[in-house]
């Protein structure tokens, strides 16, 4: 660009050069413009200077904000490097918190399922307390009953309150622990069995003995066990055996008076003296025995002795029928033979007719066809078969299917007495034998029954198959003898 200015200002110097004629004039002029150029040299040279400065400070701002922008790329990329760092970290904590959560909330569940299996076992234990509550010994019922159901409230609900339910079952249980170790003599208003209330003294030795004794009259009774599974496990005996009420009087008036000793007359283990048999006068007749056998062996005698009994009238009904319809066979053949031999069909007609019996029908059949040829003869006796037969073997069956059911009704009484057995023993332990009698008792008695029912119908329903059997091959005989007599062979 320096030359080019210097270039033209040179060719404008020629140029003046020649137009001037003075020389000195040409030279000044020359000189003029000689620092008219170098004036404007430096300018430009100024102007260069300038600008090349200006390039140089953009230049160096331009490496000082690079340098900067670097720098700070740097610290960013360092920063970002931290924070990855940290976001990893982080990451991590937070997939080991969550899997710490996950067992965290795995455990409570597991917790959570526990203490409602817990739960639901501690109010099966109350429900099964209360539920055997009305077949223990009936004393101090009512805390029992409302503890195990105070008890049963707190365990309802979705809060169930289990410490405070088990501290009333097993207070209930305590109490009743306290029964069997602790012995009382109190008054009260009692109802006596036969169903009069009155003041009465009652003693009671922990739970194996509880007697009350009336005020103002000798009434006395005794809470007994009874041996049933069914019903009520203890009951009051008032009408006692021999001098047993005596001898209650004088125990509990001991007792009201604080002698120093009283004679309890009561067999401990009640073997001897347990249900009916401690009562005046239950085992005079028969009937009360029959009774108390019907009442141990529980409702599956019910359809048991319902399937003897339509056996035996089935029994009665086929004997009833086979007597009616049955005939001296020898006796009756001989009339009729007596008949056919003169070729008298009418006369052996009207004497089949006066037979009301399976062969007089089959003889008649026999006669009034005897005119025609055999092959109608055999197709009306094969039609009176058709109807005896059948009659003969009617309700065979079904006798035979009640004989089969009777053992397996007494098998079912078997298994319910068990089924039956095990829940008491479940409920009241098994230490006591009356509990076990009682329930084998119940099973026994349905299996005896089933059997003694079974046998004797299987048996009869066997010769009564052989009477019809009988009958029906004696028909088929004696009406082939008669074809046979009417239209010999050959």
């Amino acid at each position: 660009m320096l030359r080019s200015l210097f270039a033209l200002c040179l060719a404008a110097a020629t140029m003046t050069y020649a137009a001037p004629k003075d020389e000195a004039a040409a030279l000044e002029n020359l000189k003029r413009e000689f620092s008219a150029l170098e004036s404007l040299r430096a300018d430009k040279l100024e102007a260069l200077e300038k600008k090349e400065a200006a390039r140089w400070e953009a230049r160096y701002k331009t490496s000082a904000q690079t340098k900067e922008a670097e720098d700070r790329i740097r610290s960013l990329e360092e920063a970002y490097g931290r924070l990855s760092g940290e976001a990893s970290r982080l990451e991590e904590d937070w997939v080991k918190t969550r899997n710490e959560s996950d067992g965290k909330k795995e455990e409570l569940e597991t917790a959570r399922e526990g203490f409602k299996a817990f739960t639901a076992q501690v109010k099966r234990r109350v429900d099964e307390a209360a539920s055997g509550v009305s077949s223990d010994i009936p004393v101090g019922l009512e805390a029992r009953t409302l503890a195990y159901s105070r008890a049963s409230q707190l365990l309802a609900g979705e809060n169930p309150d289990v410490q405070a339910a088990l501290e009333i079952f097993w207070g209930a249980g305590l109490a009743r622990l306290d029964l069997t170790r602790t012995r009382a003599l109190e008054s009260r208003q009692a109802v006596f069995e036969d169903g009069t209330s009155r003041n009465a003294w009652r003693l009671r030795l922990g739970t194996v003995f509880v007697a009350e004794l009336a005020k103002e009259s000798d009434a006395s009774q005794i809470l007994l066990r009874t041996g049933s599974l069914q019903g009520k496990t203890f009951a009051w005996r008032q009408n006692l055996s021999g001098d047993y009420n005596a001898r209650l009087r004088e125990a509990i008036q001991a007792a009201v008076q604080k002698k120093e000793t009283a004679v309890i007359p009561f067999d401990l283990l009640q073997f001897k003296s347990t249900g009916s048999g401690f009562v005046r006068g239950e085992e005079e007749t028969a009937w009360n025995r029959f009774k108390a056998w019907f009442k141990a062996g529980g409702v599956t005698l019910y359809p048991l002795f319902a399937v003897g009994f339509l056996a035996l009238f089935m029994i009665f009904e086929r004997l009833f029928f086979y007597w009616r319809r049955s005939e001296n066979t020898e006796k009756f053949m001989r009339g009729f033979r007596a008949f056919a031999d003169k070729g008298d069909w009418q006369g052996a007609a009207a004497f089949a007719r006066q037979s009301d019996s399976a062969l007089g029908n089959v003889m008649l059949a026999v006669a009034e066809n005897a005119h025609g040829t055999r092959e109608k003869a055999e197709k009306a006796i094969r039609e009176v078969l058709l109807k005896e037969v059948p009659a003969h073997e009617k309700r065979l069956s079904l006798l035979a299917a009640f004989g089969t059911a009777a053992p397996l009704l007494g098998l079912l009484g078997t298994v319910s007495g068990l089924v039956t057995l095990f829940k008491t023993m479940n409920q009241m332990g098994g230490s006591d034998p009356k509990i076990l009698s009682g329930g084998i008792s119940e099973a026994l008695i349905n299996a005896e029954t089933g059997l003694a029912i079974a046998i004797p119908v299987l048996l009869v329903h066997g010769w009564l198959q052989e009477r019809a059997d009988t009958l029906n091959a004696t028909l088929s005989a004696r009406s082939l003898e008669m074809l046979n007599r009417i239209w010999p062979e050959g």
